[in-house]
């Protein structure tokens, strides 16, 4: 297929310039690195964490929060995640969030950190002012920790598996695809 061909494809699958050029660097290496480094340099703002580093977090003192649609949380997420709509705003967010953050670390995620970093770099400077110790953005998003073999969990603390590839194209970047779920 050509390049023009596989440019408009994914495109038009994935809905925006910006994503289909990190889909298009990514190739077919598996590249969430490749997509992340996309991401850091489209939200120089925005600080990343990786899954490491956010697994050794005090509980207590973080707060995530899982910026996908609700199809793809009810299918998996990381433990205790609260679910954000990817096109909230910073007024709404703050109204929402600000008491639960307070003392606290954000740890925003998504898919593969597209949609996640996009409401940190919109959220960010308020929640600090509003009382969170510092916010973040998961590197490679909900698909980097799975396939990490990080656990998800679907409601309350039932364990699984399972992790939604939000679309077909996207959903390459999960290692093994006989766990992912519409």
């Amino acid at each position: 297929m050509k390049w023009k061909a596989k440019s408009a494809i994914a495109f038009a699958l994935c809905g925006s310039l910006t994503a289909a050029g990190y889909l298009l660097l990514a190739g077919d290496d598996g590249g969430l690195t490749k997509v992340h480094k996309g991401i850091e340099s489209e939200f120089v703002e925005v600080s990343h964490i990786d899954g490491d580093s956010l697994s050794a977090l005090n509980q207590e003192s973080t707060v995530l929060f899982d910026v996908r649609e609700a199809s793809e949380f009810s299918v998996s997420h990381l433990k205790g995640a609260f679910r954000v709509d990817p096109g909230m705003s910073t007024q709404e967010f703050i109204a929402q969030f600000a008491d639960l953050s307070k003392g606290k670390t954000a740890i925003f995620y998504c898919s593969v950190g597209q949609r996640s970093s996009d409401l940190a770099n919109r959220v960010q400077d308020a929640l600090i002012s509003s009382g969170a110790k510092a916010a973040y953005n998961l590197e490679g998003g909900i698909f980097k920790w799975h396939n990490e073999s990080r656990p998800l969990y679907t409601s309350g603390t039932k364990s699984t598996s399972y992790v939604h590839p939000y679309n077909p194209v996207w959903g390459r970047m999960v290692n093994d695809q006989n766990n992912t779920r519409y």
